[in-house]
């Protein structure tokens, strides 16, 4: 059991342990840690919920909530209008051109021509409306945390300004390459979405992890079970698990925006409040269980110091324990 307060080891048998113990306790916790990091994204639902239902959740939750549904209702009608007009150029000026060019006219050029305009609409219109659509997810995540009372304004950051320019996602070019499968409907949209599932799902949880500063080791332990690349991750099983939470979170994420037409201009907004939920539970449990190694790793690096002062009873290991029952998850650490 990780130790809660200063006078932690009254806890476990009533009387101070001696050095030696101390050491052998401190590393043991560590050790234990250490290894529990290594599957720490694999043990199901360990924040209260099944992250896969935060999206649908997500729908009626902005639905009454004004201060979020109109921030929605009007970004997403810029962006509807963005499509059409966009679907509209392309039907009136390049449909015909593709149809000729990819069978000189025949019926199933024709059909390839319209296949081809609808991934060109997408494109365009994502791209026209990623900056404002990426600014107003943020505004709608940091707004749902504050509602729910899980924002600390003292410890949290809302995520900088750069990054909503940032168009560029994890794993960018696996989802360009498998883009395409989103023509065929369901089957392809389902495809898509089991493939980039845990990299779309860190990429909507990435504005929690900047706001409580979680580093990008540690994020990626959270999110793939062990600190590994994201081109390595591809090629690992667990990225695919279905008791990652992330991963079950990003697939109904990435498949809901799959819709044609409003999938792209409507759902990214209300799965930025889909993410603001997931991140309240994991709040409410004490914060990402990753921090348990962060926190172990401190206590390694402390290993060598004096741990208990032979005249007073003090020193480290009573000044580690203070700290650490001042961090901020530290009122139930063994969550």
């Amino acid at each position: 059991r990780f130790p809660r307060g200063a006078y932690w080891w009254r806890e476990i048998d009533g009387t101070m342990p001696s050095l030696a113990a101390s050491t052998k306790l401190v590393g043991s916790a560590a050790s234990k840690l250490t290894h529990a990091s290594r599957i720490v994204s694999l043990n199901k639902h360990r924040y209260g919920h099944d992250p896969s239902h935060y999206p649908l959740k997500s729908l009626r939750y902005v639905s009454t909530h004004p201060s979020l549904w109109k921030r929605v209702f009007c970004v997403a009608v810029v962006g509807i209008m963005t499509a059409f007009i966009c679907l509209i150029l392309l039907l009136v000026f390049a449909l015909k051109p593709q149809a000729m060019a990819f069978g000189g006219g025949e019926w199933w050029s024709w059909v390839l021509a319209v296949l081809a305009v609808l991934l060109e609409a997408a494109v365009l219109a994502a791209l026209l409306v990623s900056v404002s659509q990426s600014k107003a997810q943020t505004e709608i995540f940091t707004e749902t945390m504050r509602l729910e009372g899980c924002w600390d304004e003292t410890r949290m950051k809302k995520q900088r300004l750069i990054k909503d320019f940032n168009i560029a996602k994890k794993n960018y070019i696996v989802r360009i390459i498998t883009f395409p499968l989103n023509l065929i409907p369901f089957a392809g949209a389902a495809l898509y979405s089991a493939i980039n599932a845990t990299f779309v799902g860190w990429d909507y949880m990435d504005r929690y992890f900047d706001a409580i500063k979680l580093k990008g080791r540690l994020q990626r332990i959270e999110v793939l079970g062990e600190d590994r690349s994201d081109c390595a991750a591809l090629f690992h099983r667990s990225t695919y698990d279905d008791d990652n939470l992330y991963a079950r979170f990003g697939f109904i994420v990435a498949f809901l925006e799959a819709t044609p037409v409003i999938g792209s201009v409507f759902f990214p907004l209300t799965n930025a409040c889909a993410a603001a939920l997931f991140a309240c539970d994991i709040e409410k449990a004490g914060g990402p269980s990753v921090l348990l190694l962060e926190l172990s790793e401190d206590s390694g690096d402390d290993q060598d110091a004096t741990l208990v002062d032979a005249t007073t009873g003090t020193g480290a290991a009573a000044e580690t324990a203070a700290a650490t029952s001042s961090l901020p998850y530290a009122t139930d650490a063994s969550k």
